[in-house]
């Protein structure tokens, strides 16, 4: 158990993944979209308490409700403007957990303060699917924080120990239940799809788990700017004549025997799939956009397996452009072509070996010696 707890404990930040698993799905608009509402209501709500004889009656706790608004209008123009990345949309949670602190202080009647810290459920439930368990926690010792206080102050003005009971068993049963109730079946939901998002021959990732994979590399923080995609496409040689002459097995065996090569020359940040029946492809952020020597490496790799096949390796990169996530997936996109064209040439001037596409590719140009090679 006290194992098990620990393992719970260290899940690492969901909010890469959970992005890349939203936009796989076309379902970023709406997201962005429930949460600007949501946010916007959430900041209205202060402003509203401010004309209710219940809500703050000092110079110092209106304040408190008007910074509290203006927070919550900050985070949500966050949203309206674009999909945030990691670190915006921690601050997010930590400040909008601050505001509803500040928001449940301010309230001169305690009921109206302590039923408001169900409002910390809302921003419990949003970290459960995108952070970790220690934010979740962060979230939940804040709320039951301004709870506790608040029960308090109702139970001191009142006398009415049922009443106030009530109250703070419901704001505990919606910020216990909800957000980490959400943080358990979205760490499953990610487990489920990491196990069936791979090639059960060659142990990578298939064509879709790919894509999901790819992307989350893509909206992660990679430094000062100066990184480049960097995408190179295998394409084994002469492998339909090994399962010709040698059968089927031979060939699911060279297929396993390649993917291993893959994973054992390509860094561990790069993501790496197949694609189709020999195709693979690899995708990895890197400081240098000439992909020459990894390439070189994993087609020497590939060539020293004990079976009768070489790769046909096709290279292509481009800027990586951090501060564009809505466009990293068309970028991906289009230096896969180009690595798909690059690949091609290597094949047809008589495989074995490694060509880079220096053409244009989504806004970078350079030429080689046989000119711009078009995307496809």
């Amino acid at each position: 158990m006290d194992r098990l707890s620990h393992r719970w404990w260290q899940h690492p930040d969901q909010f890469d993944w959970f992005t890349a698993y939203i936009n796989d799905r076309g379902l970023q608009t709406q997201w962005r979209t429930t949460t600007v509402i949501f946010t916007f209501a959430l900041a209205a709500v202060p402003l509203a308490l401010l004309l209710s004889p219940a809500g703050p009656n000092s110079a110092v706790t209106i304040t408190m409700s008007l910074v509290a608004s203006v927070v919550g209008v900050a985070g949500a123009l966050l949203w309206l403007r674009r999909w945030p990345t990691r670190r915006q949309s921690t601050a997010f949670a930590g400040l909008a957990s601050a505001s509803i602190a500040a928001s449940c202080s301010a309230q001169s009647d305690p009921y109206t303060a302590l039923m408001g810290c169900t409002t910390f459920a809302v921003i419990g439930g949003f970290v459960a699917h995108f952070h970790t368990l220690a934010l979740v926690s962060f979230n939940f010792v804040i709320a039951m924080t301004c709870a506790t206080v608040s029960a308090f102050r109702l139970l001191t003005d009142t006398g009415d120990i049922a009443m106030t009971a009530s109250a703070a068993l419901i704001v505990l049963g919606l910020n216990v239940g909800v957000p980490f109730g959400i943080h358990s079946l979205t760490h499953a939901l990610r487990t489920d799809l990491r196990t069936s998002g791979h090639d059960p021959l060659t142990g990578l990732l298939n064509r879709r788990a790919f894509g999901h994979t790819a992307y989350e590399l893509l909206v992660r923080d990679h430094g000062d700017g100066s990184a480049c995609i960097v995408v190179l496409l295998v394409d084994l040689d002469n492998f339909k004549n090994l399962n010709d002459t040698r059968g089927h097995a031979a060939g699911d065996q060279a297929l396993a025997a390649v993917g291993t090569a893959l994973r054992e020359q390509c860094p561990e940040t790069a993501v790496i799939g197949r694609v189709g029946g020999e195709e693979f492809v690899i995708v990895d952020i890197g400081a240098v956009g000439d992909p020459a020597v990894l390439a070189e490496r994993l087609r020497q790799a590939i060539a020293d397996i004990p079976f009768p096949i070489t790769a046909s390796i096709g290279t292509a990169s481009a800027p990586f452009n951090r501060c564009a996530p809505d466009t990293h997936m068309a970028t991906l996109d289009a230096l896969i072509r180009a690595a798909d064209v690059a690949m091609y040439i290597a094949k047809h001037s008589g495989g074995n070996q490694v060509h880079h596409h220096y053409g244009q590719v989504s806004g970078t140009s350079a030429t080689d010696g046989s000119g711009p090679i078009p995307v496809r």
